[in-house]
């Protein structure tokens, strides 16, 4: 609060970290990202949610998400009634000029080239698995995202559990510490398991598929 005062005028802050990387989720990360050209970092230990915020349009007639957060778009209906997501989000091949930073652009990447894998189960794990053995039999570091429950079915690579498909929430608190992690780990290619978008899955699915740059395999 002193610092806003200090500053005499409107303080804006957005996340600190580096444009089109992983969002910062502890003090660590921002020291990484930004270095000398800040004078001080007050750490308050590890962030709870994970994830930006929900940012929500007002200046049409019906209120639209323009990127997808922890308050979920039902969680909007019930307050606000109807309410709908952007047409950039929908379709990132949109035309719409987008209204938030990073809406439509590969943004919070590691440096490893990322593809998405959705479908069922057991075909999304036995494509993973098939990928990553083409990547490490040509001598590639690779990285698996993968859940709680799956875990256990990776033989080979770098595997992060990014949490359990039953709690949102711990994939939402983890995931950009996962991609951190790959990005001090040297991974060149990383397969990430895909997610059910409901509620904060919508969230999470946004941040992976800007992160992958929209490389989603579907299986």
């Amino acid at each position: 609060f002193r610092s806003i005062l200090a500053a005499g005028g409107y303080v804006a802050a957005p996340s600190a970290n580096t444009s089109g990387r992983p969002s910062p989720t502890t003090a660590g990360h921002v020291a990484e990202d930004l270095g000398e050209a800040i004078d001080m970092i007050i750490d308050g230990g590890q962030v709870n949610i994970g994830l930006e915020s929900t940012i929500v349009d007002f200046t049409e007639d019906i209120p639209v998400v323009l990127r997808p957060g922890y308050i979920s778009l039902e969680m909007l209906r019930e307050t606000l009634g109807d309410v709908r997501m952007d047409k950039g989000l929908i379709k990132p091949d949109s035309k719409v000029h987008p209204k938030a930073p990073g809406m439509k652009y590969r943004h919070y990447a590691p440096k490893a080239d990322l593809t998405l894998v959705e479908g069922e189960t057991e075909a999304v794990v036995e494509t993973i698995n098939r990928l990553a053995g083409e990547k490490l039999a040509e001598g590639r570091k690779v990285g698996i995202i993968c859940t709680d429950e799956t875990k256990d079915r990776y033989p080979a690579g770098m595997l992060e559990s990014i949490g359990a498909r039953a709690h949102q929430e711990t994939v939402a608190h983890n995931l950009y510490a996962v991609l951190r992690d790959f990005d001090d780990r040297g991974a060149e290619y990383i397969f990430s398991e895909g997610f059910s978008e409901d509620n904060l899955g919508r969230a999470i699915m946004n941040r992976l598929n800007k992160a992958a740059g929209y490389h989603i395999l579907k299986v």
